[in-house]
């Protein structure tokens, strides 16, 4: 990576291919301690990348996989200077055009109107919503600053049918199956017994997802203005189970029910997730509201809708979560269940007052 890079600490010990697969062991820039004060400001791509290009790398290049969104920085300021064109302006020209996107760009400037943009939301308290945090799309330049719409989306899918953006030797080579993200995509060799490639992310009051089932010609495209992303999923897994003629699966109403406050107050404190959390050894703070307990974690806040006097539904990305208590009934931590993956975190304190 040096070589297009220079001066980019470990460069010559990151690839290419470790950027694209999220295994360069570069830290997140998300999880940088003024990323949210930092990400309110314009930046160029430079910029961005400076922001974390010092810190230590999270584990040696090529030894592991780990989300990272510092990777798509690298790859989009490399793109601009073996190109000699704007990221936004490559895009235009290489992969929008050829597809037909006319509704669909880079969002890197936010003098700029965007016609018919939506506003973004994030779920707030039991069933409301508040305004998302502002964020200028500048930041997110090669790992979210784009907007589109689901037509271009469609029509982006049917381009991959083609050789207009990708050969076949290419896909045939990249789209192989893995249960990590790779190169952008998620690729499973069965979903509901078909070959699924799979595209989904959120930002700032936004989430979208694009499931591509090759073998069937089978397309879903779900796009919300809104971070909660329960408000895609299920709703993707059960539209395609009626595509392919299968039982939808069963999904168990969940009702908001009433807490003592002295109870949710109980719970209120500061923990820690293992190292297998998504953010590696994460700690959170849990604070009680009028009927809920309010998540922070990070720059995120999440409400915790109770269920029961000992579960919730964490409603941004609609987990669940159960408190755990040791013998004499005092609160050791809890375990929170994200689909078919569970995480255990630690109570370190609990909150005074």
């Amino acid at each position: 990576m040096t070589k297009y890079v220079p001066g980019f600490p470990n460069g010559d010990r990151i690839t290419l291919d470790h950027l694209l697969t999220h295994s360069s062991g570069i830290p997140d820039v998300n999880g940088v301690d003024d990323y949210d004060a930092f990400a309110r400001s314009p930046h160029t791509i430079e910029q961005v990348v400076a922001k974390y290009a010092g810190l230590p790398l999270e584990f040696a290049p090529g030894s592991k996989q780990h989300y990272s969104n510092s990777n798509y920085n690298l790859l989009a300021l490399i793109l601009e200077k073996v190109s000699g064109e704007s990221y936004e302006n490559y895009l235009r020209r290489h992969i929008l055009e050829p597809a037909g996107m006319k509704d669909s760009g880079v969002d890197d400037d936010a003098s700029r109107l965007i016609p018919h943009a939506a506003s973004g939301y994030n779920p707030a308290g039991i069933s409301g919503f508040e305004n998302a945090r502002y964020v200028d799309w500048s930041n997110k330049t090669g790992n979210g600053s784009m907007y589109s719409t689901v037509d271009d989306l469609y029509r982006f899918d049917r381009a991959l049918n083609t050789d207009i953006l990708l050969k076949r030797a290419t896909q045939q080579k990249y789209f192989v199956e893995t249960d990590d993200n790779l190169y952008g995509w998620y690729i499973w060799n069965q979903r509901l017994g078909h070959r699924l490639i799979a595209a989904k992310g959120h930002g700032p009051g936004f989430t979208a997802e694009l499931d591509r089932y090759p073998d069937d010609d089978v397309t879903v495209i779900l796009l919300s203005n809104s971070y909660e992303t329960a408000s895609q999923h299920p709703v993707s897994e059960a539209l395609e189970a009626i595509v392919f003629g299968q039982e939808v699966p069963p999904i168990t109403p969940q009702r908001a029910v009433a807490v003592p406050e002295t109870l949710l107050a109980s719970y209120a404190g500061q923990y820690q997730y293992g190292p297998d959390y998504f953010d590696p050894n994460a700690k959170f703070t849990l604070s009680a509201k009028d009927g809920f307990l309010l998540m922070e974690i990070g720059d995120r806040r999440a409400a915790l809708v109770p269920v029961s006097e000992t579960d919730f539904l964490e409603r941004t990305f609609f987990g669940y979560i159960t408190m755990t208590k040791d013998a004499a009934g005092k609160v050791t931590g809890l375990t929170c269940r994200y689909g078919d993956r569970s995480f255990t975190a630690h109570r370190l304190q609990r909150h005074n007052g």
